[in-house]
C-alpha cells in the first residue's frame, strides 16, 4: 500500500497593530488587516504513521489606491472561496500518492525559464513530490477570478501557503525549492522611515530602524521643503546618535510632479553619495491612463530620468509595476523596478518579473507590503537570490510583537545585511 495524502485549506483575517503610524504620500495607517491562508497536508504512510504539515501564506493589504493597490480583505476572501470551489469542481481526490510523480500532468512552472524549480518539474528524474501540490497550483492558475484586478494579491497568499507546505514536506527552504542561488554576497536591508504625522514620530522611527540596519528608506510627498527638512533631520539625528547611515533610498509613492522632481534634485544631488535610488517619483497614472497629454507627460518624465541619471541617481518604479507585463513600458522612465509578491501574484510571478527586468537591463529591488515576518521572509528568498540592490523587507519590524504569529526567519548581519534562513518552507516558525 502506498502513502496517502489529504489536505485542508482555511482563510482568516490577520490583524496587525503597527509600532507607529505608517504614512505614505497617499495614506496613514496604524492597523493593517492582512489575510492569512493555512494549508494542512496529512500523509498516512504505508506503515500507518500519520504526519501533518502546516503551510502558511500571508498577503499584505494596504489601503486601496486606484491602478496599483486593488484588494481589500473581503476581495481576498472572495477569491479564496472561488479557489476552494475550483478545487472541489476539479474533483480533487482526498488522497494521492506522493511518490508517483509520473501521474502529474500539469506543469505549474511552464512559463518560467528552465533554471527555476528544476527538481519540481513533472519531467524531472529527481521529482518525489506528491501530486497534490501540483493539483492545488493548477486550480490556482485556473481560478475563474484570475481576471479580477485583486487576484494577484490573493494568489500570493495561497501560493505562499502551498510553497511553505511543499518546502516543509521536502525539508527545503523556498529558495532551494525554486532552484535559486543565494551566494556569499549578502544583500542590504532597508528600514522604512514613514511619513508620520509629526517629526518626533519620524525620528523615533529612524531610531528604531537604526538598531537593525544602516540602510534607511525615507518616505516623502510632493512638499519639497518639508521633504528636504525630513531628510536633513533624519541624517542629522542619526549622526548625533552615532548611528551610521550607509545608504538611503527616497520613496515618493507616485506623488511628485516634474517640477517638484527637479526641485528635489537640487538637494538630492548634494548627498548623492548617500542615495541608492529614488522610488516612483511619477504618478502611477503616467503610463496607465492614456490621454491626449500622455506623450507630453511621458516626455517630461523621460527628461527627469536623464537629469537624475546625470547625477548618478537611479529611478525605480514601484506602484507602476504589478506583473512582468508592466516591465517593458517602464524602461523609458526608470532604471529599475521594485518587485513585490503581492503585486506579481507570488513567487512564480515575481520570477517572471525578474526575468523580464533582466531582459531589459533593469535593476531589481525587492519589497513587501506592511505585514508580519511571514510575508517578509517569503520575499527574502527572492531578495537574497536575484536582487542586485537589496530591498525593504521591514514588515516584521513595523508590526508590534503582540500581533506577530510567527518568529525567527532571516537574520541581520553587519549593520543591515540579510542572511536567509535555512529553515524549510518560508523559514519562520509558529510562536
Amino acid at each position: 500500500m502506498s502513502d496517502q495524502t489529504s489536505f485542508t485549506l482555511s482563510f482568516q483575517p490577520y490583524k496587525l497593530t503597527l509600532r507607529s503610524a505608517f504614512g505614505t504620500a497617499h495614506s496613514v495607517t496604524t492597523v493593517r488587516n492582512n489575510a492569512l491562508i493555512k494549508l494542512d497536508v496529512t500523509t498516512t504512510t504505508s506503515s500507518g504513521d500519520v504526519i501533518t504539515i502546516h503551510g502558511y501564506g500571508e498577503c499584505g493589504v494596504p489601503p486601496k489606491k486606484a491602478l496599483c493597490y486593488f484588494a481589500d480583505l473581503n476581495d481576498i476572501e472572495t477569491y479564496f472561496n472561488a479557489f476552494v470551489d475550483t478545487v472541489t469542481q476539479q474533483h480533487v481526490s482526498p488522497s494521492s500518492s506522493p511518490s508517483q510523480s509520473s501521474t502529474i500532468r500539469y506543469d505549474p512552472f511552464s512559463q518560467l525559464p528552465d533554471q527555476y524549480f528544476r527538481d519540481l518539474r513533472p519531467t524531472s528524474a529527481n521529482n518525489t513530490s506528491p501530486s497534490i501540490f501540483y493539483t492545488l497550483l493548477e486550480c490556482l492558475d485556473k481560478c475563474p477570478l484570475n481576471n479580477m484586478d485583486y487576484s494577484h494579491a490573493s494568489q500570493c497568499a495561497i501560493e505562499m501557503a502551498i510553497f511553505d507546505c511543499w518546502g516543509k514536506y521536502l525539508n527545503l527552504p523556498i529558495y532551494k525549492l525554486a532552484s535559486l542561488e543565494c551566494g556569499d554576497e549578502l544583500k542590504p536591508f532597508y528600514y522604512t522611515v514613514s511619513l508620520c504625522p509629526t517629526m518626533k514620530e519620524i525620528l523615533d522611527c529612524s531610531d528604531f530602524g537604526a538598531k537593525y540596519t544602516s540602510f534607511i528608506k525615507i518616505k516623502l510627498d510632493d512638499d519639497v521643503e518639508k521633504g528636504i527638512h525630513i531628510i536633513k533631520s533624519v541624517l542629522e539625528h542619526l549622526e548625533k546618535q552615532s548611528k551610521p547611515v550607509t545608504k538611503i533610498s527616497v520613496d515618493a509613492n507616485s506623488s511628485w510632479s516634474p517640477a517638484s522632481a527637479i526641485k528635489y534634485l537640487e538637494y538630492l544631488k548634494t548627498i548623492k553619495h548617500l542615495i541608492s535610488m529614488v522610488e516612483q517619483p511619477f504618478p502611477v497614472e503616467t503610463l496607465k491612463v492614456k490621454t491626449k497629454d500622455t506623450p507630453r507627460i511621458i516626455g517630461e518624465w523621460k527628461q527627469i530620468k536623464e537629469l537624475y541619471f546625470e547625477q548618478g541617481l537611479p529611478l525605480f518604479a514601484d506602484e507602476s509595476i504589478c506583473t512582468h507585463e508592466d516591465v517593458a513600458e517602464l524602461v523609458e522612465l526608470v532604471h529599475g523596478v521594485n518587485i513585490k509578491l503581492e503585486k506579481t501574484g507570488g513567487i512564480r510571478g515575481a520570477l517572471l518579473a525578474v526575468t523580464e527586468a533582466k531582459k531589459h537591463n533593469l535593476d531589481i529591488w525587492v519589497g513587501s507590503m506592511v505585514g508580519s515576518s511571514l510575508n517578509a521572509n517569503a520575499a527574502a528568498h527572492i531578495l537574497t537570490s536575484v536582487s542586485n540592490y537589496g530591498g525593504d523587507l521591514d514588515g516584521g519590524l513595523l508590526v508590534d510583537d503582540q500581533s506577530q504569529l510567527f518568529k525567527d526567519g532571516f537574520e541581520f548581519k553587519d549593520l543591515g545585511y540579510i542572511q536567509i534562513s535555512s529553515n524549510p518552507g518560508v523559514g519562520v516558525l509558529n510562536k
